[in-house]
């Protein structure tokens, strides 16, 4: 049986690689606006991992990825937008995981995700107070002007969450690397 510790070898070893793939991948999709690997990475550290992990994995991802990206005058509403995407996982942590329904539950999940996302960052861009009139009709063209980006979102949801998370989960159940890292403390050297 697979033991609590939040920091066994075996998830710091899985939220690394996800952290690496979530900000390799966000870079290399760069130029396709919101379509990224952020929501799936997430959804995994909250569903599989869960602890503090729900949390890290999609703010360190994005931290890295920003340093090559950039990011906007929105940063904490992007930023708490994806920490609040491992909660979304997290809400699945003790659900079966079998792969193929896990992944759609997760693909789910992400589309709530994506829905909190869009209504948060464009709540952000009206509140800057730049770009948008401060009043409701400026909030309503903030989340009009937003469709395209949400529409793009969806979609790369509903391809690349699915496929990572079907990996990741069949990954994450069948690799022999689990079965033999044991917990160890946090003032314990890594060997």
């Amino acid at each position: 049986m697979e033991q609590k510790n939040q920091f066994t070898k075996v998830k710091i070893i899985a939220a690394a690689s996800l952290i690496i793939f979530g900000a390799i991948s966000r870079y290399l999709l760069k130029d396709l606006p919101n379509v990224e690997t952020i929501t799936a990475v997430s959804l995994l550290a909250g569903s599989l991992l869960g602890g503090v992990w729900t949390l890290v994995v999609g703010l360190v991802t994005v931290a890295l990825s920003d340093i090559f990206i950039g990011n906007s005058s929105i940063l904490l509403y992007t930023w708490s937008a994806w920490a609040v995407m491992g909660v979304f996982g997290w809400l699945l942590c003790k659900r079966k995981k079998r792969a193929f329904w896990h992944s759609l539950e997760l693909t789910g999940m992400g589309f709530l995700g994506n829905m909190f996302f869009y209504l948060w960052t464009n709540f952000g861009v009206w509140q800057e107070g730049w770009l948008y009139p401060g009043n409701f009709q400026g909030l309503l063209a903030s989340y009009v002007a937003g469709l395209p980006f949400l529409k793009m979102q969806l979609i790369g949801t509903a391809v690349i969450v699915p496929l990572v998370s079907l990996v990741a989960i069949l990954a994450w159940k069948y690799l022999p690397v689990r079965k033999n890292l044991k917990v160890f403390s946090v003032t314990q050297r890594i060997k």
